[in-house]
């Protein structure tokens, strides 16, 4: 249970930095998704993924990660 915090706070934290494909348009109460912004996103969200699936197959495996 631990681990999964850690991962879930290591998403969170990381996708602050990438949050710009959200637009908040205050005037007309409209929030608008960048789809270029949200694909660049979207690469890095899968990396982090990739990783951490890959380092619990390691794990299970017998290896230290």
């Amino acid at each position: 249970m631990t681990l999964a915090i850690r991962m879930a706070l290591y998403a969170l934290f990381s996708s602050l930095g990438t949050i710009s494909w959200l637009a908040w348009n205050p005037a007309t109460g409209v929030l608008t998704v960048q789809l270029d912004g949200l694909a660049q996103a979207a690469i890095a969200y899968g990396g982090f993924l990739a990783t951490f699936l890959w380092s619990r197959i390691a794990k299970r495996r017998g290896g230290i990660t």
